[in-house]
């Protein structure tokens, strides 16, 4: 058999090639001739090609799922790949990688250190990082690629003489105008009053900073804003272009589901399911957060009970629902109420494309449950490693930031 002349073979033919190979492949293939490297790093490639990952990730069987899951208190991020069989009462997630801390290269590059950093959101094969410094450092990183951008300073910044000051990040995708997008939020309490919320909103595309305008804006004028927390242990839930955490109003005290639509930049609200016990206030019990499943919003409740018979003494009772239809009240659909034994439940993520829950439960020490919504089964979920993981993220590789010119590499 003859070698394959490169030369003679139809650019579009290569082009139909390259698409289908993998990243780690197509990092190699850059190097091959400057043709290749301009076409692999040009915006259509690197967006055609990440398309294609996110519908073959949707049909791998279990063994080609990758999630990625963050240690907070070791500043610990890896990706796991399934390894599940049906047969066993409990399952296991067997590392599949370690993945550098780039706060850790920008430290060395730069000087500029931070105290930790908190896992904002992930789409597309990028990673949102907000570091735990006075500026709030924030990253946005391809760990398959080995670069990340660092966003510059927040044109909002903190005064003195308040009692009480926050900042938060989220993040997600723009598909509209093929962008990536960081919210940030910074609240303050001065002298036992709140002082409305200042939103600004950060895009790759442009690379900088915009002031969100929210005076015209009926949910703040309801002075629920104070309540639109991006907890650090379960980020805001990136579904149907749009972003989604729970909140309360400040005067009536009723919950509701917050949103802020990434094309539009606008906020909106969403009413969480009639059923749910939890439509007042926030409190340690019950506990509800919103996530993803399936490409639709889910709806998490828990609530515990004194139970002197078990254990721990501790009965937990969760609840899920599904929005089948999005936007639309009347559409929430309630999936299952387990009940498990333990202390505190907390919402970790969705494995298997979506189709299993995975809880962490405190008992006499940490546990992980994986829960299949539709068949109810419950099994204990082993991870390799025994790190005390918070958050698991469906992850896919992608080239994006490859063409990216302001970015660091390592």
């Amino acid at each position: 058999m003859e070698p394959i002349v490169w030369d003679k073979v139809p650019e579009e033919v290569i082009y139909e090639i390259l698409l289908r190979l993998p990243v780690k492949s197509l990092l190699g293939c850059t190097a091959v001739c400057k043709s290749w490297s301009c076409m692999i790093k040009s915006p259509t490639f690197i967006h055609t090609h990440m398309i294609n990952r996110l519908i073959e990730s949707n049909h791998r069987n279990n063994d080609g799922v990758q999630l990625l899951l963050h240690n907070p208190e070791l500043e610990h991020y890896s990706l796991y790949r399934e390894n599940d069989d049906p047969r066993a009462s409990s399952s296991t997630l067997r590392e599949y990688t370690d993945l550098d801390n780039p706060y850790e290269v920008y430290a060395k590059r730069t000087r500029n250190h931070t105290w930790g950093s908190e896992f904002v959101g992930a789409c597309n094969g990028l990673v949102c990082l907000a570091g735990d410094d006075i500026d709030l450092t924030t990253l946005v990183w391809n760990p398959s690629i080995r670069k990340f951008v660092v966003l510059p300073k927040s044109g909002v910044t903190f005064c003195h003489g308040y009692d009480y000051r926050e900042a938060r990040c989220a993040f997600g995708y723009d598909r509209r105008a093929n962008d990536y997008k960081v919210l940030r939020r910074v609240s303050c309490i001065q002298g036992g009053k709140f002082i409305p919320c200042q939103y600004e909103i950060w895009s790759l595309a442009k690379g900088s900073w915009k002031t969100l305008n929210t005076g015209n804006d009926r949910h703040h004028n309801e002075r629920d804003i104070q309540q639109r927390v991006f907890d650090a242990s379960h980020p805001p839930a990136f579904v149907n272009g749009a972003l989604h955490w729970v909140q309360a109003n400040m005067s009536t005290r009723n919950i509701s589901i917050a949103s802020f639509n990434m094309s539009d930049e606008v906020f909106g609200k969403i009413t969480i399911p009639p059923e749910a016990g939890t439509q007042k206030c926030f409190g340690s019990d019950p506990h509800c957060v919103v996530s993803s499943y399936r490409e639709s919003l889910a709806f998490f409740e828990s609530s515990k009970e004194r139970r002197e018979s078990v254990g721990c003494g501790w009965l937990l009772h969760m609840t899920m629902w599904v929005m089948k239809e999005y936007g639309v009240a009347k559409s929430w659909d309630k999936l299952f109420t387990i009940c498990l034994e333990g202390s505190i439940s907390r919402l970790v993520g969705c494995r298997k494309s979506g189709d299993e829950v995975v809880l962490k439960l405190i008992v006499d020490n940490v546990q992980y449950w994986s829960v299949n919504p539709k068949t109810k089964q419950v099994q204990n979920l082993q991870i390799k490693g025994s790190r005390c993981y918070s958050v698991m993220d469906a992850f896919t590789e992608s080239l994006v930031l490859l063409d990216q010119p302001n970015v660091f590499t390592y």
